[in-house]
């Protein structure tokens, strides 16, 4: 499942919308539903791994920290030495264009932005911030804002490291307590998005998947879900629990539907993070002794953060059209670079 969610971010970016006919995940759809495994992931080591080793805070940070960062320094290097290569070519890569085009800003607020992408930490604020004022400012029209500094990043996808260590650092706080407190910061969640919505009229793009507080209802279905699992393995199969983790699912993708409800298509993909999140405890309990599962899983996140790489590769300094063959390539060599990385 994991290696579909990330093949699916990069059948998106290359513009492959199906695979031999049949429709892919949507990019959003994919990483919501990665969200939602890593709460799975995170409730797990925290139960189960930390907790036996009564391991500290500090530890399972720098754990985290040392499971994205090297491959994302790796790939953020390469993709700066392509960057110089491409310019002695009398071209730019889009970062470039984005970091030349923009004002002279203090640097106060400078910053942060060079140090979000050097760390990874915070790299998500960059989804939320334009220049559209002269100033960093929030914002509201994601699809026709010009100025916003997304287009800053070296790295475009990566922006989701920053929202998946903001989970890591509560991580800790929230994974191991009571269901009803697991179950308040779900739904204070779901609240919280359609708050924004119905409220202050922010939903789309970045408000529909990129803003932390609205996307932590998915990290805690994946929490929910791992006393799904834990339950089923001791042996008590809990009604009250399972039905409470169906609405809580069910409440996710109404919820999501309701943000960015642009047709059937939205339909079908928010029914299909239903079904992922409802699967996810019964996938790990399949699959966790199989080695060839799990390597493949494993694979999942050096495709995601390399595939960038290999797409401005073949664009800017091969200079292959855009087209199925552009497509395929990216698709083979992402899958070859991810072994390496890995």
């Amino acid at each position: 499942m994991r290696l579909l969610l990330a093949m699916s971010v990069v059948y998106g970016h290359v513009g492959l919308m199906s695979v031999f006919g049949v429709p892919s995940i949507p990019g959003d759809t994919a990483v919501q539903a990665f969200y939602a495994i890593s709460g799975f992931y995170m409730a797990l080591v925290l139960n189960e791994t930390y907790s036996a080793k009564g391991s500290t805070y500090l530890l399972f940070l720098t754990n985290r920290f040392l499971r994205l960062f090297p491959a994302y320094a790796v790939v953020a290097l390469l993709t700066l030495g392509l960057a110089l290569v491409v310019h002695s070519r009398s071209g730019e890569l889009p970062f470039v264009l984005y970091w030349q085009a923009m004002p002279a800003l203090p640097v106060a607020e400078l910053a942060p932005l060079l140090a979000s992408q050097i760390t990874i930490i915070g790299m998500d604020i960059h989804q939320l911030l334009t220049l559209q004022t002269g100033s960093l400012s929030l914002v509201t029209d994601f699809d026709n804002d010009t100025a916003r500094l997304q287009g800053l990043l070296l790295n475009p996808p990566a922006w989701t490291l920053g929202l998946e260590f903001s989970f890591y650092l509560i991580a800790p706080l929230v994974a191991r307590r009571p269901v009803p407190v697991i179950a308040a910061i779900l739904f204070g969640s779901i609240t919280l998005r359609l708050l924004l919505q119905f409220g202050f009229g922010l939903h789309n793009l970045p408000w529909s998947y990129m803003f932390f507080p609205s996307e932590l209802a998915l990290f805690m279905a994946g929490v929910l879900g791992y006393r799904i699992y834990r339950a089923r393995e001791n042996g008590a199969v809990d009604s009250p629990l399972w039905w409470l983790f169906v609405a809580a699912c069910a409440s996710i993708a109404v919820a999501v539907l309701i943000n960015r409800l642009h047709g059937w298509s939205r339909v079908a993909s928010t029914g299909l993070l239903f079904c992922i999140l409802l699967a996810i405890p019964a996938l790990f309990r399949a699959t966790r002794t199989h080695r060839i599962d799990r390597f493949l899983g494993e694979l999942s996140y050096p495709i995601y953060i390399g595939h960038m790489l290999v797409m401005w590769t073949c664009e800017y300094l091969l200079l292959m059209p855009i087209g199925a063959v552009y497509g395929l390539t990216v698709l083979a060599t992402t899958f070859i670079v991810a072994l390496g990385l890995y």
